[in-house]
């Protein structure tokens, strides 16, 4: 799976292990699972490994909420451009579908980390309604504001066709809007440590 950041992409590592939820929770590290079902949780996750696989599921302490998600609003810049790359993915998307992803790669385009904003530009790009969309990811901050009002109005015309429009892992609310206290609350919690990620 593709859990490691680098080149203004994510990498495969060199490490070969079965995804498992504990694993993911002591070192950050995303699942292949949620890489690809980015609209699902670790509970999910979990509960598909102890199915198939007979692993133990761990109690899990964190929000409802998309895994993707989580690592994408409150994660280390790392984590943010491993989130941001996964929304990008064709298998990703196929997936998972990706109207629901609008705000939330909006949210990264104004990420405080030049690298994540520029990978949430190239994923938004992936998307049929943003193939020419214009953004700056080294642009002063009212250009990625207006970036981030452009994805929003698209948002607002696209999200009637929402298969799943209420569904608050996807920190959405029952009317298709976003869910934005609980949104708020977790950019709250994002990790701002400095970090040096080299290129």
């Amino acid at each position: 799976p593709f859990t490691s950041y680098g080149l203004l992409k994510t990498i495969r590592s060199h490490q070969i292990s079965s995804p498992s939820v504990a694993s993911a929770r002591a070192t950050g590290r995303p699942t292949a699972c949620n890489l690809c079902h980015v609209d699902k949780t670790l509970a999910w996750t979990g509960e598909y490994l102890a199915q198939w696989y007979g692993q133990a599921k761990p109690a899990l302490d964190e929000p409802d909420v998309s895994s993707a998600l989580l690592l994408a609003l409150t994660g280390d810049a790392g984590q943010r451009a491993i989130a941001a790359q996964a929304m990008g993915w064709k298998p990703a998307q196929e997936a998972s579908g990706t109207d629901w992803m609008l705000p939330h790669l909006a949210q990264l385009l104004d990420d405080p980390y030049d690298a994540v904003r520029f990978i949430a530009g190239r994923s938004l790009r992936s998307l049929p309604e943003f193939n020419n969309f214009e953004y700056d990811f080294a642009a002063p901050i009212e250009h990625r504001r207006d970036a981030q009002r452009r994805v929003m109005t698209t948002f607002t015309r696209v999200r009637a066709r929402l298969p799943r429009p209420g569904d608050p892992r996807l920190l959405l609310t029952p009317e298709a809007d976003v869910d934005v206290s609980r949104t708020l609350a977790l950019l709250k919690q994002r990790n701002n440590r400095n970090m040096l990620l080299r290129e």
